[in-house]
């Protein structure tokens, strides 16, 4: 248990010399205060979002700090499609050892005789000069191990998003962010060292499981700190950076070939991250809950400083409901979060309804985007056409949602991404470019309705089960991204099956989206 003995003297934090010190160095150089006295208070257990008004609801150190996260958080998009380069599976030849002559038909897994099993390949190194297909052999019977390789990193994904929720919520946002990028830095290395495809599929878990950690916690610190009224759209903009880091692994495949060094690359990025805890500051609403009471007051009067405000006197109360519950209290809290949104039907078919469009929304977005680099001939134009079309998806989202309504956009959005991916499938091979388009149309949807489904189910549930419906929503969303790599992997057979799937499952959604 965290001693927090002396901050449970401290029933009212109120730095009153500070606070008549800052006022005055404001008055003096013209600066614009707050209108609130020095004689108010504000008690933050009860009022933090007029604390972060009043700070500005998107002010200078809010644009500092959700800006400066986008960075670790292109890290999570970077790992996830780094992928598509480093497993690179190019045409290849079989080779005769002593007894047939060479095969001269490409991809084939037999010797000229059509009966005896290829056992040596000559891979064609005009692309890529080294992949992990390439290096392992993964064709033929291994063939099956390059969708193993995605469904594990997937679940790695699944699981980084279980574990550093827990994580974040236990020990705090700083601790959750050290250790989701040191295993995502400290991941990276180690697999760009694999000697055998073993090692590199569980070497991408630890990449994955703390790309996804990664992420969340970005997402959670930038959106604490943002006011109300911005939260919405910085809750979606914050998808951004995964269309960002989709880029980026399109800059670095184009000029590094060999995927070992390729993965170095990336990693030596990710060594950057650990050192934002020099700046980053705890989230206040977690302080608060762990009854570090002058630390949380401490943190606003800093941010106050920061974007020129004066802030009332701050005041926690020490006996407050939030915080103070013990173990047993806490789980027996979690235990009937949960099983109210099980008991209660109305709760539970906003569950049930949500989960299916986690589910279907992550199963689009992933699927297409695993099967960007076949968009056109050159792989690289394609991954960067399919990241540049998320971006006007999530902007569509900030400026419409208000607007419109999140049940409208949402559905909108499945529609668009179901209708696009089945017309993209049955279009005669002729209409290349019109079914580039059509597929650029669905992932626009696609990505739209990614960042849609957050906002919608946080909203749906009230307070009290709000993060444990989110938790089991998310949880139902990685269902979607571990079929994901299966359903890509059906090109190999037919390139129409995975358009055609996750187009019908898109569609599916929409008949279930409910107010």
């Amino acid at each position: 248990m965290e001693d927090t003995s002396d901050v449970n003297e401290h029933i009212e934090y109120i730095d009153k010399e500070s606070l008549a010190e800052r006022k005055s160095n404001y008055e003096n150089d013209d600066i614009t205060i707050s209108s609130q006295t020095s004689t108010e208070k504000i008690n933050i257990n009860e009022e933090l979002d007029n604390v972060l008004s009043q700070l500005g609801h998107f002010g200078r150190f809010q644009k500092l700090l959700y800006f400066g996260l986008w960075l670790p958080a292109c890290g999570m998009a970077a790992g996830a499609y780094a992928s598509l380069y480093m497993e690179w599976s190019p045409t290849y030849l079989c080779l005769d050892d002593t007894t047939f002559p060479a095969s001269l038909s490409q991809d084939t897994c037999y010797r000229a005789d059509n009966e005896t099993q290829c056992s040596t390949f000559l891979y064609d190194t005009s692309l890529f000069s080294s992949s992990v297909v390439t290096e392992f052999d993964l064709v033929c019977d291994r063939m099956y191990l390059q969708t193993v390789s995605k469904t594990v990193y997937m679940l790695g994904m699944l699981l980084g998003s279980m574990s550093f929720g827990w994580l974040g919520d236990k020990f705090g946002r700083r601790i959750a962010f050290l250790i989701s990028s040191l295993f995502l830095s400290i991941g990276s290395i180690i697999c760009s060292l694999a000697f055998n495809i073993e090692s590199y599929i569980i070497f991408r878990f630890l990449t994955s499981f703390g790309g996804m950690g990664l992420f969340i916690t970005c997402f959670v610190i930038a959106l604490e700190f943002v006011g109300p009224k911005a939260r919405t759209g910085c809750g979606v903009a914050m998808q951004i950076p995964f269309a960002l880091g989709q880029l980026y692994v399109v800059f670095i495949g184009y000029f590094v070939r060999d995927w070992r060094l390729h993965q170095a690359t990336l990693a030596a990025t990710f060594l950057i991250f650990p050192f934002y805890l020099a700046f980053i500051p705890e989230s206040i609403r977690w302080l608060l809950s762990k009854k570090r009471n002058e630390s949380a007051c401490k943190i606003l009067n800093k941010v106050g400083d920061f974007n020129n405000v004066v802030l009332p006197e701050l005041v926690v109360n020490n006996d407050d409901t939030i915080g103070n519950l013990n173990d047993k209290e806490q789980t027996a809290a979690d235990s009937s979060q949960i099983s109210s949104i099980i008991i209660q039907p109305k709760l539970r078919l906003r569950f049930l309804v949500m989960a299916l469009n986690w589910a279907v929304t992550t199963l689009g977005y992933y699927g297409l985007g695993l099967s960007s680099t076949s968009l056109t001939a050159d792989p690289f134009l394609s991954l960067a056409l399919s990241a540049a079309m998320e971006i006007p998806g999530y902007l569509f989202c900030v400026f419409s949602l208000d607007v419109f309504g999140r049940k409208r956009i949402l559905a909108f959005s499945q529609m668009l991404t179901g209708t696009m991916c089945i017309l993209a499938a049955i279009l005669p091979a002729e209409y290349r470019t019109i079914s580039i388009a059509l597929t650029l149309a669905g992932k626009f949807g696609a990505s739209a309705a990614f960042s849609i489904v957050y906002v919608y189910t946080a909203e749906m549930f009230h307070t009290p089960v709000r993060n444990s419906a989110i938790g089991l929503c998310s949880t139902s969303a990685r269902i979607g991204g571990l079929l994901a790599p299966t359903i890509a992997s059906l090109a190999a057979t037919d390139p129409l099956l995975p358009f055609l799937i996750m187009g019908c499952c898109c569609c599916l959604g929409i008949y279930f989206i409910i107010d």
